[in-house]
């Protein structure tokens, strides 16, 4: 008489659905980064004293902050916006000049200098939408910052790509560009 392996693949497969389970909830049961707290973000940022790293974790601030502004401005809390908005706007000039205190060259070793301007550039776009739901008279008090911030993505730019982009040569307008022809 034979083994018979049903019985025993059936235990295998509860046994691997089990580990399964218990991965799964220990995966869930562990803090995630994205459900750090504003005040938590702050605190890492604030205690950073290498401007890198503190420029690379000003990305997950900057979204927190401006998912606040959202709730606040979505509940009409106009008064909440223009803080955060200016804490946002002072987080971001001490990465940038953190940065640039280093004298690092931005072409050549981007590490901090990339993260900043990518998450400004993407985020520029939102803060135009949050100044824009405010009330006139709100607004105005927010376009200086609005406008610097606009300033150091386009100074990152430059940091980043010093040359710009290679001047388009064009023939000279009485040659053929197709010499065979």
């Amino acid at each position: 008489m034979g083994w018979s392996w049903t019985p025993v693949g059936s235990v295998v497969r509860a046994g691997i659905g089990l580990c399964a389970v218990l991965l799964a909830a220990c995966w869930a049961a562990a803090p995630s980064r994205a459900d750090e707290s504003l005040e938590t973000l702050r605190l890492e940022f604030q205690h950073q004293s290498d401007p890198v790293r503190r420029a690379k974790s000003f990305p997950k601030l900057g979204a927190a902050l401006i998912a606040q502004m959202r709730k606040l401005e979505s509940a009409r809390e106009y008064d909440g916006v223009a803080p955060l908005f200016r804490e946002y706007h002072d987080a971001a000039a001490a990465a940038y000049d953190g940065l640039a205190a280093t004298g690092r060259d931005a072409e050549k070793h981007s590490g901090g200098f990339r993260e900043l301007e990518m998450h400004l550039r993407q985020s520029l776009h939102q803060l135009n939408d949050l100044v824009f739901g405010l009330p006139l008279d709100d607004r105005e008090a927010l376009r200086a910052p609005q406008k610097e911030i606009e300033e150091i993505d386009a100074k990152l730019v430059k940091a980043l790509f010093p040359r710009g982009p290679e001047p388009r040569k064009t023939p000279p307008s009485g040659s053929s560009p197709h010499p065979e022809l």
